[in-house]
């Protein structure tokens, strides 16, 4: 595999002694793909970052660097000119006016040509080729004459523009002739692909059939891809004491205002920075009481600093920060606070985890990934998001507060609901937009793609090569019974073992297979866990299709008429008076016990607690598990339910194998299969009999009939269950109807 970007994913900085050492650079799509490209030894090339740089190829962690090197007058006419001052402007609704330049499109077209050679050098035979952002448009096509038997595909990362737009460029057949050089071409929006589609048809005359174009003897597909972060990397840094306590500091510094508005933006005229400034200043003109005691920080990081519409936007800028603060700054308290820098991502973590209200306003965005780290980052479920509805991520983030950067009355009017909303509200919508961002992350995103572009593959026979022949058999015949109850731990199971469980996420291939096996007629698809209803709510996001059991069955989600389960209640009522005070006596116990150990943690649960030992030194593990059981655990009505590095208290008796029983038995089903890894499924596998089936994941002994390795083959095993049971129940179906 080989990825072209403008920019290499690593810093090369070139030493005393003539090699080269490589520093990994910040951002989603290196996190996303450098795992991938290192697994199959692929290669990245990209330009360095400095003019005039020859370095050579360098490979760290199984990932080869292809720098490419540019001269001043390249960087000049390529990047800053045709990139920066011609394409830039014009995709981004001409917020800014273009500039067309002959010079400019010939560098554009030479170092297009330059980056597709290098390709052809070092891909293998039949590799495939992933092509980053609006600098590479030309590269499919010239990629394509060099290597036909190379696979292709392009992402652009910023919006692509309607015809009224798109139609200004005198290049404008050459760009689209260059893209359509690739298999398959992603876009951030439907919108997007909508215009590239209706341009190839009507500029080039290209038969098109919904996101399908016929080119040049070729297929290619164009379609949505919205990219996301590496959302649990960022929640868990957000979740840190180093963060939290430079946050405290943070709202110490400013004088414990009563709110903090934050923008970070990189410093660009379309990212709207003067429309929350002046939104800003027109609320303390007025008095209005939801800025009073309120500070504001925008964190401009630089940008472009040479081209001569970036210097006057900073100018501009600045001299709004400047007025502002002149007419409503007190002495050791400006009412803005203005950093033209880049941060760390530690200190930015802090910044959001501070920060009441987060304005995102662009004019145009093609996605707009600061306003998913924000969302990230509140670990706490407070904070508040404004967000222009002319970003991408508007789309996916449709909780939040939404505006229209170009109405200074709506964005006044935003800014003070946000300012003014309850804490009950701001939890409520923080509630939705985690979801979102946790269960889409940067993963996804390139699984999503990769998978559209290598779709010729056969999934589903690869799933097969990777299970136990034992395994394979017992699929093939539960995936013919009438009625398929399938049963599915979360930790260890869906999501790998971390260790810090709030850091736990779902394999998306995982959980795509758990909601197709639940459309299939006759099946019903359960996540029965140890975890809270609401934890695996915020886990596995869309859970229409899923029926959630938690608490070890002490929870159950309700069901609606329509099968759609219920957001708010569960299926139990609360705890009876007597429950309830014996689990705030167990509660008290615990904590008693486990104070004074380090890296012990303690969850609390709607009927239980979790008592984590995972981060324990193993002689702190032994004296708390000791303590429990000598105590606590034998009190009248407490129930202890051990698991791997975990124990579990509860008031309520319950465990895995009565929840799936009584699961199996509601919905009248004909054969179980479950699948788990922790000593706490083994009362679900002792509770099953033939023709069911168990499944145990990992190592361990085990009362389940077949074993696999790890959370990755559960995907594969729910692929292949998927694709056995809807051959059996087209059949049953045909059986059912007497055909």
């Amino acid at each position: 595999m080989v990825v072209l970007a403008n920019r290499l994913p690593f810093d090369l900085e070139q030493q005393p002694d003539g090699t080269t050492k490589a520093r990994q650079a910040p951002g989603g799509l290196v996190t996303a793909l450098a795992p991938i490209l290192s697994r199959r030894e692929g290669a990245w090339i990209g330009w360095p970052g400095s003019p005039g740089v020859e370095l050579e190829p360098t490979t760290t962690d199984g990932l080869t660097l292809q720098p490419i090197a540019l001269t001043e007058s390249e960087v000049d006419d390529y990047y800053e000119g045709f990139s920066n001052a011609t394409l830039w402007p014009l995709y981004h609704d001409a917020v800014a006016p273009s500039e067309f330049h002959r010079p400019w499109w010939d560098a554009y077209r030479l170092v297009n040509e330059r980056f597709a050679q290098r390709a052809a050098e070092v891909a293998a035979p039949n590799a495939t080729v992933w092509i980053h952002d609006y600098q590479l448009q030309l590269v499919p096509q010239m990629l394509r004459r060099l290597r036909p038997d190379v696979r292709i595909g392009f992402f652009l990362h910023i919006p692509f523009p309607p015809a009224e737009l798109f139609n200004r460029l005198p290049w404008r057949r050459q760009i689209l002739t260059g893209l359509l050089g690739a298999d398959l071409i992603g876009f951030q929006l439907p919108g997007g692909t909508r215009n590239f589609v209706r341009l190839a048809k009507s500029l080039l005359d290209v038969p098109t059939s919904g996101g399908l174009l016929h080119y040049d003897g070729r297929t290619i597909k164009a379609g949505a891809f919205p990219i996301s972060i590496d959302s649990a990397a960022q929640s868990a840094l957000a979740a840190t004491p180093e963060v939290h306590e430079a946050a405290r500091k943070l709202r110490a510094d400013l004088g414990n205002p009563s709110k903090i508005i934050l923008g970070v933006d990189r410093l660009d005229y379309t990212k709207g920075i003067d429309v929350r400034l002046r939104a800003f200043r027109e609320l303390l003109a007025e008095k209005d009481p939801s800025v009073d005691d309120a500070v504001m920080i925008q964190i401009a990081t630089p940008s472009r600093e040479r081209l001569e519409s970036y210097i006057k936007m900073r100018e501009g800028i600045e001299r709004q920060v400047g007025s502002l603060n002149g007419d409503y700054g007190k002495i050791g308290r400006p009412a803005v606070h203005y950093l033209h820098q880049s941060l760390p991502r530690e200190e930015l973590a802090a910044f959001y985890v501070a920060a009441d209200v987060m304005t995102v306003t662009p004019l145009r965005d093609g996605m707009n990934l600061v306003a998913k780290e924000y969302v990230a980052c509140r670990v706490d479920g407070g904070g508040t998001l404004l967000l222009s509805e002319f970003t991408g991520a508007a789309r996916e983030l449709r909780a939040a507060l939404q505006v229209n950067p170009y109405d200074t009355d709506g964005v006044k009017d935003g800014l003070r609901a946000a300012l003014t909303m309850t804490s009950v509200a701001a939890r409520r919508q923080m509630r939705s937009l985690r979801r979102q961002v946790l269960t889409h992350d940067v993963d996804r995103w390139a699984a999503a793609f990769l998978s559209s572009l290598e779709g010729t593959r056969d999934h589903v026979a690869d799933a097969r090569s990777r299970l136990p022949i034992d395994v394979l058999e017992a699929l093939s015949e539960i995936s013919e019974t009438e009625r398929l109850l399938v049963g599915t731990d979360f930790d260890g199971t869906l999501a790998p073992i971390v260790d810090d469980p709030a850091t736990a996420r779902a394999l998306p291939e995982a959980v795509e297979a758990l909601r197709s096996l639940a459309t299939i007629p006759g099946t019903i698809v359960a996540v029965i866990s140890g975890r809270s209803l609401a934890d695996l709510r915020l886990l596995l996001g869309d859970t229409d299709s899923l029926l959630l059991i938690g608490s070890h069955g002490a929870e159950v989600a309700s069901v609606s008429t329509d099968g759609s389960q219920n957001p708010e209640h569960t299926g139990r009522s609360e705890l009876p008076p007597a429950a309830a005070t014996r689990l705030a006596r167990l509660r008290r116990a615990l904590q008693g016990i486990t104070s004074e150990y380090k890296g012990v943690k303690l969850e609390p649960k709607p009927t239980g607690i979790a008592v984590h030992l995972r981060g324990a030194h193993a002689e702190d593990a032994r004296a708390v598990t000791t303590a429990i059981e000598q105590d606590p655990a034998t009190w009248p009505g407490v129930h202890l339910l051990r698991g791997k590095m975990v124990l579990e208290l509860t008031v309520v008796a319950t465990d895995k194998g009565r929840a799936l029983q009584a699961l199996a038995r509601e919905n009248h089903c004909t054969a179980t299969m479950f699948i788990g890894d922790d000593i706490t499924d083994e009362n679900a596998f002792l509770s099953l009999s033939s023709p069911d089936v168990g499944v145990k994941v990992g190592s361990g002994t085990t009362a389940a009939d077949v074993r696999i390795a790890d959370p990755a083959r559960v995907a594969d095993l729910l692929h292949v269950l998927d694709a056995a049971r809807r051959r059996a129940s087209t059949r049953l179906s045909r059986t059912a109807s007497g055909v």
